[in-house]
């Protein structure tokens, strides 16, 4: 991966982060589970699993739920 994808990709992940709180987890766990970002040998290495993938995507759900409505 090129430094400036890698960069654009950071940023894009900040942007998600600040909208909503568990959906930057997500993408970053479904990344890594298809391959997409390379975790291995590294302390986040579980988010590569599918069940960390899905724990992650229900709690990025249930974050877009609480908040939509009153």
């Amino acid at each position: 991966m090129h430094a400036s994808l890698a960069l654009l990709l950071a940023f894009a992940i900040g942007i998600v982060a600040g909208l909503r709180s568990m959906t930057a987890p997500a993408v970053t766990a479904w990344a890594a589970h298809l391959g997409r970002l390379n975790l291995q040998n590294s302390a986040l290495a579980f988010m590569g699993s599918m069940w960390a993938a899905g724990i992650f995507t229900l709690a990025a759900w249930e974050s877009w739920w609480l908040t939509s409505f009153p």
